[in-house]
């Protein structure tokens, strides 16, 4: 059986290679007539036929090469492309960190500017209320009436001292320790001091009060040093505001008594006839100059129409002829 199946097999195969045989003799023959076929055409019919494919060949080839420059160029874009994404997130992110560090930096600078406001808000309350506890220590005019003392009590010191007269020393010490541990109350507790320690508190308390007393003194010479600077700027003011009224040719004393500037005489007080001009009529005589004072109702005086008003007309009259000749001649 082996040797009838490999019997089969070489005759198989010897049948595929005559197939395979036949077919190239098929193509070269193909081949061999198509270059007959060629070789009988004329010169000049085989010439278009040849530029032809020429021309194929050169588009083909110009195609290739475009389109290996264009995928070139497709690759560069995407290459720039890929390098500006990567750029451009590398800037976000140096972004984002500046504004984290501005922002960070910011709230720091808050919250200093914060602490600095709030210890500057108490030291100036803490100096403040140093300030009123030392102008309250001070000692100073006092303008509170005393409580009348009844009428029982006006023997009372004599009765004290004669008490006090009366004391032995044991009770005078507690009566002593009794004042002191009042005393003590008002300025702290003294509760547990020994008399070495009560003797510290109160050299300590009479420093403070020394240093008080200083502090008041020098208060008072600031205080007299400030009013004498505001006299002297008072007194200059008044001499500035006197130069001023009398370049004005006002009354220094009426310029310094009020705040308006003074009233000028504008009419004689020994005239008899009693102006009746309101306050339009009169400034019209500071605003025209051809205006002279009439009387609502009533007629100018002589002397007023002689002296003022003829003399008005007689300088119109002058002005209007000048203005006619210098048009005439124009």
């Amino acid at each position: 059986g082996q040797t009838a199946r490999a019997m089969s097999d070489e005759e198989n195969g010897s049948e595929y290679e005559e197939e395979e045989v036949e077919e190239v003799e098929e193509e070269v023959e193909e081949v061999e007539e198509v270059a007959e076929e060629r070789e009988e055409v004329p010169e000049f019919k085989r010439a278009p036929v040849d530029d032809a494919d020429a021309k194929i060949q050169d588009y083909e080839e110009k195609r290739r090469q475009e389109r290996e420059k264009e995928e070139e160029e497709l690759r560069l874009l995407k290459e720039k492309q890929e390098r500006r994404k990567a750029e451009r997130e590398e800037e976000e992110r140096a972004l984002a960190e500046r504004l984290k560090e501005a922002e960070e930096r910011r709230r720091v600078e808050e919250e200093e500017r914060k602490a600095k406001f709030d210890a500057e808000k108490k030291r100036r309350e803490d100096e403040k209320k140093k300030r009123e506890e030392m102008m309250a220590s001070l000692t100073g005019k006092s303008f509170v009436v005393p409580p009348k003392a009844e009428k029982g009590d006006k023997f009372g010191n004599i009765v004290q001292a004669k008490q006090e007269m009366g004391m032995t020393k044991d009770q005078k010490e507690a009566a002593k320790r009794a004042v002191l541990q009042v005393i003590g109350k008002q300025l702290g507790t003294t509760d547990g001091l020994s008399d070495a320690e009560i003797k510290q508190k109160v050299k300590e308390m009479h420093s403070r009060i020394a240093k008080l007393e200083a502090d008041k003194y020098d208060l008072e010479k600031r205080h007299e040093r400030q009013e004498y600077d505001l006299k002297e700027l008072n007194e200059r003011s008044r001499q500035v505001a006197r130069n001023a009224a009398l370049k004005k040719g006002i009354d220094p004393a009426d310029a310094a008594n009020s705040r308006h500037p003074a009233k000028k005489q504008i009419m004689s007080k020994y005239d008899r006839q009693i102006d009746r001009r309101n306050f339009n009529e009169r400034k019209m005589m500071y605003e025209n100059r051809t205006a002279y004072p009439v009387f609502p109702g009533l007629p100018p005086p002589p002397t007023i129409y002689e002296k003022i008003i003829k003399k008005f007309k007689a300088e119109e009259d002058e002005e209007n002829e000048r203005y006619a000749e210098e048009a005439e001649a124009e």
